[in-house]
């Protein structure tokens, strides 16, 4: 298990907590948004966008969360691995060797 304070993770749920408010209020303004509207409106797609980003962020969030009181380390997924210029690879985070 990762070594992170209780108040670290009392502030991630809080986060999400806003996070999921935000997301909310967009959704209900996706919802009021007049129809039919044309595929270039900037609003509607700034919203769409915007939505998107956060759920990702509340993914990234709760999956941080889960790695932080996983009793073994997290797997590290491929798209974790960063090239050097040198030509080799690293993981980011580095695995923990246990």
């Amino acid at each position: 298990m990762l070594a992170i304070s209780p108040r670290f993770l009392a502030d991630c749920d809080a986060e999400l907590a806003r996070i999921e408010a935000v997301r909310i209020q967009i959704a209900a303004e996706i919802r009021a948004f007049p129809t039919p509207f044309p595929a270039c409106d900037v609003h509607f797609t700034r919203l769409s966008e915007e939505r998107l980003r956060l759920s990702r962020l509340a993914a990234s969030l709760r999956a941080f969360k889960a790695a932080a009181t996983a009793s073994e380390p997290p797997l590290i997924h491929p798209r974790d691995t960063v090239f050097t210029p040198d030509g080799g690879k690293r993981y980011q985070p580095e695995p923990v060797a246990g």
